[in-house]
């Protein structure tokens, strides 16, 4: 694996850090008596475990090299870029309250850190990658 390589690798992933922000808009769902549709609690909820989760995956992926690192990864990856398009399925059945965020922000946001687990996610599996990580036990 190129050192190019692996800094975007880690640059992708490393970017979708703010969606750990997402816990300071927990409470505002409805259920906790805000603004937002509770359908947004569970994208919110999930966005907050893996953005909190990410210094970990990042660590992992720099430092560490086994199949299981490199399954982890993945599995980080692909449950990440899930988690948006749950976001944006969200936002088309209880759209977030304009006073948030307009539904063009919030589907270009999502949809732009969507695309980026994607990249990683399909960066992880080119065979230099693989390697790097099968090489070593």
């Amino acid at each position: 694996m190129t050192p190019t390589i692996k800094w975007a690798i880690a640059l992708l992933m490393g970017a979708t850090i703010f969606r750990a922000q997402t816990i300071l808009f927990l409470p505002q769902v409805q259920m906790f008596g805000g603004i937002a549709p509770d359908g947004w609690f569970g994208p919110w909820l999930s966005d907050t475990i893996i953005g909190f989760t990410l210094p970990v995956m990042v660590y992992l992926f720099w430092t560490r090299r086994s199949v299981a690192v490199w399954g982890v990864l993945v599995a980080y990856n692909a449950v990440g870029a899930f988690d948006y398009s749950q976001g944006l399925i969200t936002q088309i059945i209880s759209p977030m309250p304009v006073e948030m965020a307009s539904a063009a922000t919030v589907h270009i946001g999502i949809g732009l850190f969507m695309c980026l687990q994607l990249v990683a996610l399909g960066l992880l599996f080119r065979s230099d990658v693989i390697g790097a990580f099968k090489g070593h036990r």
